[in-house]
């Protein structure tokens, strides 16, 4: 067998190995859990509401409607927080490490009423820091805030699927056309 005959063997065995674990690259595995609606108006500003919208809109059987009223659910941002800490000093005396948090806190409600606590996601990195390279941590500080802002519209949307639905509201989505006095057959 030639070389590339056993790399091309080597490569599938690796695909297949990997699909059958079901490994998916970030962003492109869908979630598994139906959401408890079907449509959802985005209330969000600040640097989370690109992301989180984006990321809602990526959500495979979920319409983001451009109106509240028009929308099952309403997703609204209350909070949120940067902050960036010293998290260690060299033994001149010296920033050596920077910790950044971004903390969100999302509410939903569904026609008018709340479903499930408000989520909150706290979102942490670590940056080196030196006094030399002042420019490139700018550029690096900027592009870890972005990452944050990714990561934590993404842990919002993965949590909506396991919110309760109030056993009052009906349920979202297409529903059987099967009448509920229906008498089934053994």
């Amino acid at each position: 067998m030639s070389t590339n005959a056993l790399r091309l063997i080597g490569l599938l065995l690796l695909s297949l190995v990997l699909s059958a674990c079901g490994f998916h690259l970030k962003g492109l595995g869908a979630n598994n859990r139906p959401l408890p609606f079907a449509s959802v108006f985005l209330d969000a500003q600040g640097n989370i509401a690109g992301p989180l919208s984006l990321a809602l809109k990526r959500t495979p059987n979920l319409t983001v409607t451009k109106d509240a009223k028009s929308a099952e659910a309403v997703m609204t941002v209350v909070d949120q927080n940067a902050s960036k800490e010293i998290q260690t000093i060299n033994s001149g005396g010296k920033i050596n490490e920077y910790l950044m948090i971004y903390r969100v806190t999302a509410r939903v409600t569904l026609k008018g009423e709340q479903i499930g606590p408000d989520m909150t996601t706290v979102v942490r990195r670590s940056m080196s820091y030196s006094d030399n390279t002042i420019l490139g941590k700018d550029q690096e500080e900027a592009l870890l805030w972005n990452d944050m802002y990714n990561d934590a519209a993404d842990q919002l949307v993965r949590r909506l699927a396991y919110l309760k639905r109030s056993p009052k509201l009906p349920p979202a989505g297409p529903q059987s056309i099967v009448p509920a006095d229906a008498v089934t057959q053994p």
